[in-house]
Parts: structure tokens; sequence; C-alpha cells
């Protein structure tokens, strides 16, 4: 079947082989893809987001068919794939593909890999128990048909473990706060002129090493979510992250801010919705 939104979908497929992760990997000073070089990726990844093992239980998964959608550099697939039964991993890109079988060749895990598209995935009805995906879905064009497709996949009483980027972070009101305060006056009706963000102002949240912004970001509210979830049968709504601040000579580290202001304003949603 062709994927719905070819064109943005094409676009992805290219933007998305530089694998999601690249900028902090040459930071750390990785230039291969050795068991040692990953390990020392993952380490820094998972300092970076120490909440992501709360939305994704994988010590959990045991017994379990789990999907991930969004394979990027591989820290969190890796972790999935040695805690299930069953792994499969879908991204529109080859690169993340591949870096995922790399992953799972060094540890000698099996796992069905494919390259394609989440509008239209290529499983059967009710094939998993867990869907994951963090930070894809508001890259497709149609996140709401990536939600009907993850209801799709997952059996009856099976839980989707999601992010999504937060529409109504602190980030959004300092930045672009007049665009802002439309968009959440238009949620409650009182005004309907929308504001996507350009090009210019996207590329704050994904970049590729040339400085090009991804193709489409699309940011999203708790209430929003809430409606575009309504086939859910149990939705939990948490935010997360949040950057450090600067009160003049003082700097008040994220690693503070993350677990007070980033559960209020974060710049992310996590999604735990059980079907």
């Amino acid at each position: 079947m062709m994927p719905r939104n070819t064109d943005l979908t094409e676009a992805n497929r290219r933007f998305w082989d530089e694998l999601c992760g690249t900028a902090l990997a040459r930071s750390l000073g990785i230039k291969d893809h050795t068991a040692d070089s990953l390990t020392k990726f993952d380490h820094a990844y998972m300092a970076l987001y120490p909440y992501l093992l709360r939305h994704v239980p994988v010590e959990s998964f045991a017994g379990l068919r789990v999907l991930e959608v969004g394979l990027g550099y591989g820290t969190l697939g890796q972790k999935i794939a040695q805690s299930c039964l069953s792994y499969a991993g879908l991204d529109v890109a080859y690169g993340p593909v591949e870096m995922m079988r790399h992953r799972l060749g060094l540890l000698g895990v099996a796992g069905d890999l494919v390259q394609g598209s989440m509008l239209d995935a290529p499983f059967p009805d009710a094939s998993f128990e867990r869907v994951v995906s963090i930070g894809c879905f508001h890259h497709t064009g149609d996140t709401q048909r990536c939600l009907d497709e993850t209801w799709r996949l997952l059996r009856p009483g099976g839980i989707a473990c999601l992010m999504v980027y937060n529409r109504f972070s602190a980030l959004h009101w300092k930045r672009w706060p007049a665009r802002t305060l439309v968009e959440w006056l238009a949620e409650r009706g009182l005004d309907r002129r929308g504001t996507p963000l350009s090009a210019d102002d996207r590329v704050v949240y994904d970049l590729n090493i040339a400085g090009v912004a991804a193709p489409e970001t699309e940011f999203f509210s708790t209430r929003q979510l809430n409606r575009m979830l309504r086939r859910f049968r149990r939705v939990k709504l948490s935010k997360e992250n949040f950057g450090s601040i600067a009160l003049g000579p003082v700097v008040i580290p994220r690693r503070i801010l993350l677990y007070n202001l980033g559960r209020v304003a974060g710049l992310d949603i996590y999604v735990r919705a059980e079907k």
C-alpha cells in the first residue's frame, strides 16, 4: 500500500536517514558504532532523559510483543529488545533501521526490523501488547493517523507509550509569546487564527548536521491529545523536559528543574494510552 502524504514521507525518509542523536554522538567524540562507542552514547542519552524508563517501563515488557516506531540511535530500542519476548522496529528511514539491526546483531538478539511509514503500518491488526514511539508521530504530518494505527495494532488491553511535543511549553511562551497566546485562546474558542511555526522557528527543536529543520513538526496540548486519543479506554498524560535557567549570575541547573517546572511546562508530553 502506498503511504499517505507520500511527498512528506519521502522528505522524512531523507532527513531522518541521518540518525537522531548524531549531534550528541559528535559532541561525545563518537566516530564509529562499536559496542564501546554505543555504550558511551547510551550513558549520555539516558543521563539527558533520566525519566524515560519511567514512561517506557521496559522491565515490565517480559513476555510481550512490542513495536517501536522511530528508532533513532537505538538506545531505547536496544533496552526494549533485551526485555521483551518479541521486538519489532519500524522507521521511515534506512539509517535507523540499519543501526538497530547492527545493535541487535552485537547482542545476538532477534528482531523484526522494517523500513516503512506508520501512516500505513505494515503489520496485522492486534499484533502487539505494547507500541512505543518517542518523538516520532509529530513529524509524520498526520499524528491522528499514527494514533489510529497504534490503536489498530494493539491487542485489547495493550498499551501505547508515546511522546509528542508540548504546544504550550515554557519554551513556546518564552520564544513566541504572541503566537502561543493566540493558540491558547483559539483552543478555548476565543480566537480562530492559526499560527504554525516556520522552518526557521522549528529548527529550535530538530535539525540535522547541516542546520536544516525537520520537514514537519507538530505540537499538541493535553486537551487536544485527549480528544485525539478518545478511542482508548484509559489515557494518562505527563509533561517532562526542561532546560536550565539563568537568573543573573546564578544558573539553576536542568537536573533540578526537570522534576518541578518540567512537569508543569516541559517541552514534551508523554502518553500512556490503554486500548
